[in-house]
Order: structure tokens, then C-alpha cells, then sequence
């Protein structure tokens, strides 16, 4: 697997895994040493449909159980992509308020699977141009602070943070208390660790202060073959932890 042969420890599974029976991927894992660190949710709480809503809680419940029996730590959940589609109903809610207030609630239902499988659900904050709704580490805190679980946590993005945030270690040093996973990238292009380079040591010096020992994950282009970029972003990013 090219994840052990560059050197990393774990894998993070999007939708195009995290919707396999569990023997096929255990059968896909078994025997090379490497861990699940993720894997992706529902990203459907903010369905304008009803129904959709609903089976995005089920699907959720299914992650968690699927996460736990990986050993993996977390599921990660996008609100919700692209614009607002729910109606304004104003003087009594504007539209992003009926957004707040349907999150906390779907998340609420959530609470009971999140907290009995010991895996933790991550909201992920992206940047305004993938979403209208959650682009800032403080809007995450925000809604989890609402929804009052300690099994929910943030998964800060450094890609999205340095478009959206005015400064990442200052932002990290106020809401990294939260912060349960970690995605990696540089710049604007999104290429991986080392590329730029850009300097981590800011933002992960933040994190070590609130004691995080957590995953570091590339999530990334690659500016050549993914064996060569990934062994690089792996050097890039030690040497960077080791000197925060």
C-alpha cells in the first residue's frame, strides 16, 4: 500500500469507502499495518428535505458504528456545501439561523451514537468558496458549544484556515481546545506539505500548547507522483512538529 511505503501510519476513507460493507474493508486492510485515522459522514445535515435530513442522521449512526469497529477516531462531517437553500423567515429567523438551529438539532440526535461509540464526530469548517455556511474555526466552536457533547470536535483544515483565517496560530490559540484531527496542504493550489514551502510551525506550535496528539493528515495535490510528494510531505511535516 502506497501510504505504508512512504511512510505514513493511517488513511483516512472518503465516500468512495466509507459506503463498503466492513469484511471488505478490513479484507482491503488486513495485513498492512496501517490504520483508518477518518472517515467521512453523511454531509447532508443541511438537506432542505425532511427525508434526506433523516437518512443523513441514519447514514451518520452507520458511520459512527463503521469508524469504531475500523478503530478509526473520528467521521468527519461538512454541514453542507454551496449556498443557502433554506427561506428566510424573517422577523422570526433569518435563513442562516434556521441553518444554527437545525444543525444543533440534528447533531443532538447524534449525541447518543457519538458518545456510546467513542468516536468522535468532527465538524469541518471549509472556505467561503465551497460553502456559505461554516468557513471559520469559530463558527465550529460555535454550534459544538450549542450542542453541548464532548464527543464532537473540529477538524482544522490549514488549506481552508489560511484563506479565511487572519492569522492561523492566533485563531488556533483561541478555539484549538477543540481541534480533533488535522488536514494539511499549501497554499492557495493546495499541493502538498513542503511544496511552497509553508511554514506550520505557527499553527502546530497553537496546537501543542492545548496538548493535541492527534492525526496530521495530507490532504493534498501532488506536484509530481504521489510516492515522491507524499515521502517529502512526510520529512517536511516531522521536521516541522519537532521544531514547533
Amino acid at each position: 500500500m502506497l501510504v505504508k511505503q512512504t511512510g505514513f501510519d493511517g488513511i483516512e476513507l472518503g465516500n468512495e469507502w466509507s459506503d463498503k460493507p466492513l469484511e471488505f474493508l478490513q479484507k482491503e486492510l488486513d495485513g498492512t499495518g496501517v490504520a483508518v485515522s477518518a472517515i467521512v459522514g453523511s454531509i447532508q445535515l443541511l438537506e432542505v428535505d425532511a427525508q434526506k435530513r433523516a437518512q443523513a442522521i441514519e447514514t451518520d449512526r452507520q458511520r459512527l458504528q463503521l469508524a469504531k469497529a475500523l478503530k478509526a477516531d473520528c467521521v468527519i462531517e461538512v454541514p453542507t456545501f454551496g449556498p443557502n437553500r433554506f427561506p428566510d423567515l424573517s422577523p422570526v429567523m433569518n435563513a442562516r439561523e434556521v441553518e444554527e438551529r437545525l444543525l444543533v438539532a440534528q447533531l443532538k440526535q447524534l449525541v447518543a451514537a457519538v458518545e456510546s461509540s467513542g468516536v468522535t464526530l468532527l465538524l469541518e469548517p471549509c472556505n467561503h468558496k465551497e460553502t456559505h455556511f461554516m468557513y471559520q474555526q469559530g463558527q465550529a466552536a460555535s454550534i459544538i458549544e450549542r450542542v453541548g457533547s464532548p464527543g464532537l470536535g473540529i477538524l482544522s483544515d490549514f488549506y481552508h484556515m489560511q484563506i479565511e483565517e487572519p492569522s492561523i496560530p492566533e485563531t488556533l490559540g483561541l478555539y484549538g481546545r477543540l481541534t480533533r484531527y488535522v488536514h494539511l496542504a499549501d497554499g492557495e493550489k493546495r499541493t502538498e506539505p513542503g511544496s511552497l514551502p509553508f511554514d506550520y510551525r505557527p499553527g502546530f506550535r497553537a496546537l501543542k500548547q492545548w496538548g493535541y496528539s492527534g492525526w496530521l493528515t495530507v490532504e493534498s495535490k501532488f506536484t509530481d507522483t504521489p510516492e515522491a510528494a507524499l515521502s517529502r510531505a512526510l520529512k517536511y511535516l516531522k521536521q516541522q512538529w519537532a521544531q514547533a
